[in-house]
């Protein structure tokens, strides 16, 4: 029986493992120029509660409901430059005894945390408005109700 030569798998050519190398080059390139084309999800925001203290710094509690997850406990906070928001952390103490702080939950892209926040920030400015909206609201008075309306 006679055998065949070359019959079996053969190492690629300087050529081809050249071309192939070009292929993968071209491949990271267009993956590196490219943004990350995530879509966000709907943000829907609650504010839990206002703090009325003008003195203090925090101003509200909210949460939000980004797609199909629920995310507690971000703060509102106000101070000189604006308002800003935190999200939930939890607090430990370090090596030191320094209280520090780890984030609970926080958005990985810049586009999301500029969401994120643009939806919390307005969630709490329309809290304001119907919070004043409704202090505002005159309280009917049936005290001058007539003999005849009783």
């Amino acid at each position: 029986m006679a055998s065949k030569k070359g019959g079996g798998n053969t190492a690629p050519t300087q050529n081809e493992q050249a071309k192939s190398a070009e292929k993968v080059e071209k491949k990271e390139e267009n993956l590196q120029t490219q943004p990350a084309q995530i879509p966000i999800p709907d943000i829907t925001v609650r504010i839990d509660k206002i703090f009325d203290d003008e003195s203090k710094k925090l101003k509200a509690i909210a949460s939000a409901n980004i797609g199909p997850f629920a995310v507690h406990n971000i703060r509102i906070f106000e101070n000189e430059k604006g308002r800003f928001i935190n999200m939930p952390s939890v607090a430990y103490k370090d090596h030191k005894g320094n209280t520090q702080y780890d984030e609970v939950f926080h958005p990985v892209t810049k586009e999301a945390r500029e969401a994120l926040v643009k939806s919390v920030i307005y969630g709490y400015d329309q809290a304001l408005v119907q919070s004043q909206n409704a202090s505002q609201t005159p309280v009917p008075n049936h005290s001058s109700q007539t003999m005849q309306q009783m």
